[in-house]
């Protein structure tokens, strides 16, 4: 049984380069012949390298190859039972299609009016049912926006019928991840890194800002999550006290729900949620604010403690748990993309964490950082094989294959 460690977190220390508030303002220069998207200079912009191509890591040499190229800063990647793939796109409010290995030019249709898409993820009974569920952020006037669960049964060419199934409070639309949990039971985040207002606080109750939210797959509240029936608090709400959270799964064997979470300035995490938990965000946390400041103690009595810490922060994003049997020494890892290391541009990769039978970390590694890509999700295929979804305006999907 994995039972969540009361103690200070691992500190996951990072081997580059230390950083510094001097160096803050600068930036990685780009790499020969990239191309910097307009009004993101140091944000990506580094070509994808020529591929397929063979990398080492400790225990598995890898093969990596690109699926489908073209994608404009995507956001999460869904891999059907029939290996056909889904993509959101963030900035452009589609879902893209990917079907034999050929990106659909055209969206998915069938999609509501939003202001920002996030995340995609099947139903537990998609043989049977065809349901995809999907989040977004709903503008409720110029400014405001409410975050939305949807679904609709997938025709292999758009989403029919679909449903809003839950609309939140007034909250920051920055973004999210959605995971159904054994029990059935769904989870979804809301950010909470824009500053802190009455309206908008991630450790008051009254607000799903900063909220790990858990919800029946109607959208409905489960009758036992922890604040049901507390007056003044959302009944929708699992976890609080969260600052941008951007990977979300269950753990394979006890089905723990586990959740990586960004620092302003490192001490990014990974958290195992707890019911009614308070992670401690803006107030606590393992790393420093924005201009450098030190936060709380993250040792302070109520607030949860993390599993893990990156110092310097590596921007989390995807989380998977590998039971694949085509990479042996990795099963049961846990692994996370990275999209920028200690805030330099171009230092990014996955990260792979072995645990031992008591969840303490006995083994990382950071792989792939020769590729120089923004990774925003990770995901596992129903072939063993591990994918990767990189955010840069010439976005991929990636496949990772051994090549023993």
């Amino acid at each position: 049984m994995v039972s969540h460690p009361r103690r200070l977190a691992l500190v996951m220390v990072a081997g580059v380069a230390l950083w510094s508030a001097a160096g803050l303002a600068q930036t990685a220069p780009a790499a020969p012949g990239a191309q910097v998207p307009t009004g993101r200079t140091g944000r990506g912009g580094y070509p994808l390298p020529a591929l397929p191509a063979v990398f080492e890591t400790f225990q598995h040499k890898v093969r990596v190859s690109v699926v489908a190229r073209g994608l404009d800063r995507p956001w999460s990647l869904l891999i059907l039972p029939d290996g056909d793939m889904l993509v959101s796109m963030r900035n452009a409010n589609e879902i893209r299609a990917i079907r034999k290995g050929v990106l659909d030019p055209r969206p998915l249709g069938g999609l509501p009016e939003m202001r920002r898409m996030f995340d995609i993820v099947m139903h537990p009974k998609f043989a049977e049912n065809k349901w995809i569920y999907f989040d977004y952020a709903k503008p409720l006037n110029e400014r405001q926006t409410a975050m939305v669960l949807a679904r609709g049964r997938y025709d292999g060419d758009k989403l029919t019928n679909v449903q809003e199934l839950y609309v939140s409070d007034a909250t920051p639309a920055g973004g999210s991840r959605l995971a159904f949990a054994p029990d059935g039971t769904i989870y979804m985040t809301a950010s909470g890194a824009v500053g802190r207002t009455a309206a908008n606080d991630p450790r008051k109750l009254d607000t799903v800002a900063g909220k790990v939210i858990r919800l029946r797959d109607d959208g409905t509240v489960p009758p036992d999550n922890p604040f049901v029936g507390k007056s003044g608090a959302r009944p929708e709400i699992y976890s609080l006290g969260h600052r941008d959270q951007f990977g979300l799964a269950p753990h394979p064997t006890t089905g723990q729900m586990f959740h990586v979470e960004l620092g302003p300035y490192g001490g990014d995490k990974v958290n195992i949620l707890k019911a009614g938990g308070d992670y401690g965000w803006p107030d606590y946390g393992y790393g420093r604010n924005n201009d450098s400041s030190p936060m709380g103690s993250p040792a302070t009595p109520g607030i949860e403690p993390a599993l893990l810490v990156w110092l310097p922060g590596i921007t989390p994003s995807g989380l998977l748990f590998y039971t694949g049997d085509k990479f042996p020494a990795w099963k049961g890892n846990l692994m996370v993309g990275s999209v920028v290391r200690g805030r330099v541009n171009g230092s990014s990769g996955v990260e792979r964490v072995v645990f031992n039978d008591k969840m303490w970390e006995t083994r990382r590694e950071t792989f792939l950082m020769e590729l120089k890509q923004r990774i925003r999700d990770i995901r596992q295929g129903p072939d063993g094989f591990i994918y990767l979804l990189t955010e840069e305006v010439d976005g991929a999907v990636l496949k990772i294959e051994p090549a023993d």
